[in-house]
């Protein structure tokens, strides 16, 4: 249902278009870099049609918004999930942006299968990336959601989502490995951050997944099903204003039930915090218009921070635009979208 024409809105696409803006990435490349836009927004946008994914805006002011084109360059049509992008001149000055993404085998249902994390680079953050043939994750069926960042320590990180099967909840959960600095592989085994454990994690009640190996589940039966979970699109690198690392994810499904939860370590021990009453950092707002907000990014600039994320307006299964809400910090020292005016 369409929200009420007399309630303001909450939030606002940064750029509607007809055309999927999902699973918005934000990079603010430093003055220095001689870049055309202070900001640039990377989105998995639709299935590649020929030669190019991942379609790239550009802003000044995060106000006034321009649609640039694809920034990677593909070869024959394949599904292409969320893009990571940083700025390293330091490995390459001729190439210093180096995008992370995932890549499928196919599109259709074929877009689920063996998405891998991979490396790309550019001369310029609107590209064209071109892929470097490393794969961060070649050990793993499923890897999407790359999220790239340093620890305290000063070590580099990668979060990204990976499924779980060999005990349940059967589902998608979020993990970390430390990452070598030159974005080329990850070092070590990842470690778990978190797994699917609360109700508004289900991502589908009976979900048929015949490419999904999983023990003990025969797909030959036609009438099998299973209870899938989502937990994906981690966010690292966050500290509260007490001081405790903080992990951003977004949870359930998203066209359906999808929002923003949050992990947050205290004395040494990784706390799910949004147990679907409580504590969510962002959550759909029907009664606005304001369905399936998420697959967020951490956008600095100008002193501020925002998150980048997606949402369906006016209706549950419009198409995914890009939009912002500052953060803030509760009492408890728990994260929480602002007002996006």
């Amino acid at each position: 249902m369409d929200a009420p024409q007399t309630m303001a809105p909450r939030y606002r696409p940064l750029l509607p278009e007809a055309r999927d803006q999902g699973d918005p990435y934000a990079l603010v490349p430093p003055p220095d870099a001689g870049a055309r836009f202070r900001c640039y927004v990377y989105t998995t946008g639709e299935e590649p049609a020929a030669g190019a994914a991942f379609p790239v805006y550009g802003s000044d002011d995060l106000i006034a918004w321009h649609a640039i084109g694809e920034s990677l360059a593909v070869g024959e049509p394949t599904a292409h999930w969320a893009p990571c992008v940083v700025y390293r001149p330091d490995l390459d000055p001729a190439r210093p942006y180096v995008m992370l993404y995932s890549r499928a085998v196919g599109v259709g249902e074929q877009a689920h299968v063996g998405h891998a994390i991979r490396r790309a680079v550019a001369a310029q953050p609107e590209g064209p990336f071109e892929d470097t043939g490393h794969v961060l994750t070649p050990e793993l069926d499923f890897a999407i959601d790359p999220d790239v960042y340093r620890a305290p320590d000063g070590s580099l990180r990668l979060a990204f989502a990976m499924d779980f099967v060999d005990d349940e909840p059967y589902g998608t959960g979020i993990v970390e490995a430390d990452l070598a600095e030159d974005l080329t592989h990850v070092i070590g085994e990842p470690r778990v951050l978190a797994r699917p454990r609360h109700p508004w994690h289900v991502y589908e009640a009976e979900r048929v997944m015949p490419w999904k190996a999983i023990p003990g589940v025969d797909w030959s039966d036609p009438a099998r099903t299973v209870r899938w979970h989502t937990v994906e699109a981690p966010v690292g690198g966050l500290r509260s204003p007490t001081g405790d690392p903080v992990y951003l994810y977004s949870g359930g499904c998203f066209w359906g039930f999808y929002a923003v939860g949050a992990l947050v370590e205290r004395h040494g021990i990784l706390e799910d915090v949004t147990d679907g009453e409580r504590n969510f950092v962002i959550q759909p707002d029907p009664q606005r218009g304001f369905y399936g907000p998420g697959h967020c990014s951490l956008l600095r600039m100008d002193g501020r921070d925002f998150l980048l994320l997606h949402a369906r307006f006016g209706a549950p299964h419009a198409k995914r635009q890009m939009c912002l809400a500052p953060v803030g910090w509760t009492a408890e020292g728990l994260p929480v979208a602002g007002d996006g005016g």
